[in-house]
């Protein structure tokens, strides 16, 4: 479970595959490509860390210099998954 910080806080999935994260939530109010987020690994620049409120954040810097952040709540685990699948 993680949350996407878009216009305010959406509640969603995030999902990691072989080849990129994938962001989903079920919420009509928001943009399609929202909805589906697709996040290419081999897109990514760099990832940031920090804290919204008392939620522990990961943010992901993209070489276009787009970025999208979310409140991932295990995120030493998460992050531990996504290096494995990126290298």
């Amino acid at each position: 479970m993680a949350s996407f910080f878009h216009k305010g806080v959406l509640g969603g999935a995030l999902y990691l595959q072989s080849d990129k994260a994938l962001y989903r939530t079920e919420k009509t109010t928001v943009e399609p490509k929202y909805r589906n987020l697709e996040i290419p690994y081999n897109r990514i620049e760099r990832l940031e860390t920090g804290w919204a409120l008392l939620f522990p954040t990961v943010t992901f810097i993209m070489k276009s210099g787009v970025s999208y952040k979310f409140a991932i709540f295990n995120r030493k685990k998460f992050l531990s998954r996504l290096n494995a699948l990126k290298h």
